[in-house]
């Protein structure tokens, strides 16, 4: 069905009664689905990073692995507690009826959307923690820029962090067209 049969199907449907389309419906609980899937993969990345620089912690004679503990369990805290937030109230529908299904899938819609802008700044602000951690520790010391740019490493860090980015604009570009697709099924025909 393509997408102008569909949105043309769910204003009749949405305006004639309160039943919600069936592929409406599929679509939310899809969306639903990844949403538990996505708590799921969070406690296992909280579990396996944050348990992991604990023990790596605790076994280390160096006083410098609290610190980098410290840093990484408050990258955990802010993203649950942005991740708390931004889920608040996008679990189900108000109602059993077209427009609370459209409303949720919006509301998701600019959740995602938050979450892709809130997920680059932390990308950030941790790559800058990591990198400067690992500079304060390796051997031999060479200049910021020079080691920055010139080792493989970095180079395979960089790369990783383009290719992060490019997909997170891919996605945040897919969100804003259905956002803007989601907007029109409110509207009167």
């Amino acid at each position: 069905m393509s997408l102008d049969t569909e949105l043309e199907t769910w204003r009749r449907e949405w305006q004639s009664k309160t039943a919600v389309p069936a592929d409406l419906r599929r679509r939310v609980e899809r969306q639903s689905r990844w949403l538990k899937i996505g708590i799921a993969a969070d406690i296992v990345v909280t579990v396996a990073i944050g348990g992991g620089v604990i023990a790596l912690a605790a076994r280390s004679p160096q006083p410098d692995m609290l610190l980098l503990a410290a840093a990484t369990w408050s990258f955990i805290a802010v993203a649950w507690a942005f991740r708390l937030i931004i889920s608040r109230g996008l679990w189900s529908p108000a109602a059993i009826d077209t427009a609370a299904f459209v409303d949720l899938s919006v509301r998701r819609c600019r959740a995602q959307l938050k979450a892709t802008v809130f997920g680059a700044g932390l990308f950030v602000v941790e790559m800058a923690f990591c990198l400067g951690w690992i500079y304060r520790h390796s051997a031999p010391r060479v200049p910021l820029l020079g080691w920055l740019f010139g080792s493989v490493f970095n180079g395979l860090v960089w790369l990783f962090s383009l290719a992060f980015f490019i997909c997170l604009v891919c996605y945040w570009r897919k969100k804003r067209a259905e956002l803007a697709w989601l907007r029109t099924l409110s509207e009167p025909s």
